[in-house]
Order: structure tokens, then C-alpha cells, then sequence
């Protein structure tokens, strides 16, 4: 590693065990055992010398492309494609000096679940000492009004959301690397986290049961959905749009619930602001032993995760763009089995 290079340990190597679903049926075992115990590597504090931030994340020590401009290895990524973007964004930026600048981002923050699930935590484990006397930088890849309300609660001095025209130029840069791989969580940052924007933005329970709802989006939507609505509005479930709403008022509102449910995708990243003992109900795709990062989630900040196995609508598709097609009968029978659970409790 290069001189201007220098590591610090944040977080030490923790291992996570993970409770099976509730309503765990027989043969569906291979989807979550291989997540019941998990290790989660050491964190590190990177400080970063004579270092550039361009406007779509990547970092430059020395003119190189640091690894952790990525979120994992950047396979994917050529070289000559990646030449491309930083002479691009050398070219068109204007410089920005930064005396002392702080970075949380990696190419994947330009996304809510990723940007809940993988930089808040970030701030949250650094702690208040580290971001003083620091400019904290967003990439303009980042910019979204949900970005900025979400670093309310921290009161943060000095941010700075790049512009695509700017590129800052940074003497001393503090990266902080992943506090956990993607989808994966620590339970006592997790728990602060959702402490600290309960608090800031005021919620409050209410035993409210919320459906969020994809139809507004172009993929991942529950193609009988006109089928589904009457069965939750049976049992008292409210149908919601989250992407109408402000950051601040869908942590009000989730934060208010007992029982969200949904299909696999962003809007249930809202469950951070849920409080334990209550139940994140995942609609997810059959067979999809893979992604689990909301049964992660649940179990990260002690929410009872129930799931419900839905076939796709064309096979073919992945599960990142498939749409679902939800057994109403089934779920009829899981929510009357959930429901008439809660009440006895």
C-alpha cells in the first residue's frame, strides 16, 4: 500500500447469530441457514493524503484509483472505462480545496437501501470526535433530497454536496471503510441509528400495519397487486407510496408501525425505524436463497421477520427486475396466523 496511505482500526471482527423466521415452513430451510451465523470483518479508518474526490465517488491518491471507491472488488469496472470517467471528470471539474475532508460513500451510494443500509452506519459508528474539524463530501452521484434530511440528525458542521462541475482536492481525506459487507448489519449500530432519527424526526407508535407498495416503480412490483389489496385491507394494512413522501415523514410513519409488509426492495429498508418486537413481513421471490438482507436487517434490530415465497412472473428474469405474483390465499392464511399471534401476546 501506498505511504499516503495510512490504516486505523474503528471496529473489531464481530460475529452475528441470526434467529430462523417465525413462520420458517418446512423445505424453505435452504433459503436462511446459510445466514444464521455470520462474521462481520474489522472496520478500518483510512487517512488519505493529497487525495481527489471526483463527482461520481471515485477517490485518486496520486493519480490512482483507490480500491475503496468501490463497495467490493471492481470487477465489473474495465480499466479503460474507468480512465474514461476520471479524465472525463479531470477535464470538466473545477477544483475544490479541502483542508480536512471526510468521505462515506462508495459507488453504491447513490441508492436509498444502500444508502441507509451502508453509509448512515458508517457515521454512526465514527462518531462525533472524528467529524470535527472535517468537511464531510457527498458525490454528486449522491445528491438526493432523502441524503440530506437523513444527515440532519448528526448536526454536522460542514457539508458539502459536490456538483457533476467539481471535484474536490482534499490534503488530508478520512475514509471510512464498510462496518459490514452490503446486506449485512451490526446490531448496536443498527440500534443507534434507528434511535437517533426516531428521536430527531419525531416517531411515534401507533400499532398502525403498512403495506408498501412498488406500483409506481418500473420493476420488482407485485403484478397482482389489484387482487392483494382487499386481503390487507381485511386485516387493517394501509397501502403506502413511500417515494411521496419526504425522508422525515416516512420515518414518522414506518417508525409508527407494528407490522410492515412488502415485496423485496427498497421501501423496506423503512423497517430501520421500526421498534423491536415488531414484524417486517418480506413478499420474496422462490428459491431466492440470496438475498437476505431484510431477514439481516430484522435481525439486526430485534424485529420479527416473516416471509412469504411468491412465484415470478417470468422465470427468466432476475430477482433484482422480476415482478411477483402473490398467492392471495396463502397470504391470507399467514396474516390471520400473524395477526391472531400479535393479539395473544
Amino acid at each position: 500500500m501506498s505511504a499516503a496511505v495510512v490504516r486505523h482500526r474503528l471496529l473489531e471482527a464481530q460475529e452475528v447469530i441470526r434467529a430462523a423466521p417465525p413462520n420458517l415452513k418446512g423445505g424453505d430451510e435452504a433459503l436462511f441457514m446459510h445466514e444464521y451465523l455470520r462474521e462481520i470483518p474489522p472496520t478500518d479508518l483510512l487517512v488519505v493524503q493529497d487525495a481527489e474526490v471526483l463527482p461520481n465517488g471515485f477517490v485518486l491518491s496520486k493519480r490512482r484509483l483507490l480500491p475503496e471507491s468501490f463497495l467490493g472488488a471492481p470487477r465489473e469496472l474495465r480499466a479503460l472505462k474507468a480512465a474514461l470517467r476520471i479524465r472525463q471528470y479531470h477535464a470538466f471539474a473545477r477544483k475544490l480545496p479541502v483542508q480536512r475532508a471526510l468521505l462515506l460513500t462508495d459507488e453504491f451510494s447513490n441508492g436509498f437501501f444502500h444508502w441507509v443500509g451502508d453509509v448512515l452506519p458508517r457515521l454512526e459508528a465514527l462518531g462525533p470526535a472524528e467529524t470535527r474539524g472535517r468537511t464531510l463530501l457527498v458525490p454528486a452521484m449522491a445528491d438526493f433530497d432523502y441524503a440530506r434530511q437523513s444527515l440532519e440528525p448528526y448536526g454536522l458542521h460542514d457539508v458539502h454536496f459536490l456538483t457533476w462541475s467539481e471535484r474536490a482536492v482534499c490534503r488530508d481525506l478520512l475514509i471510512v471503510a464498510p462496518i459490514a459487507p452490503t446486506g449485512n448489519y451490526r446490531p448496536l449500530v443498527m440500534s443507534a441509528l434507528r434511535d437517533r432519527m426516531r428521536l430527531h424526526f419525531g416517531a411515534v407508535p401507533s400499532g398502525r400495519r403498512l403495506y408498501i407498495s412498488r406500483a409506481g416503480s418500473a420493476r420488482r412490483r407485485i403484478a397482482n397487486e389489484s387482487e392483494m389489496l382487499p386481503v390487507l385491507e381485511q386485516f387493517g394494512f394501509e397501502r403506502v407510496l413511500t417515494e411521496r413522501l419526504s425522508f422525515s415523514a416516512q420515518v414518522r410513519l414506518v417508525g409508527s408501525a407494528t407490522i410492515l409488509i412488502g415485496n423485496h426492495g427498497a421501501g423496506l429498508t423503512h423497517a430501520c425505524w421500526m421498534l423491536p418486537g415488531t414484524v417486517l413481513f418480506e413478499l420474496r421471490r422462490q428459491r431466492d436463497s440470496a438475498n437476505n438482507c431484510y431477514f439481516a436487517l430484522a435481525n439486526a434490530l430485534g424485529i420479527k421477520y416473516h416471509y412469504l415465497t411468491c412465484k415470478a412472473v417470468r422465470d427468466t428474469k432476475p430477482t433484482h427486475t422480476a415482478d411477483l405474483v402473490v398467492d392471495v390465499a396463502r397470504l391470507e392464511a399467514e396474516l390471520a396466523a400473524l395477526t391472531q399471534r400479535t393479539l395473544i401476546q
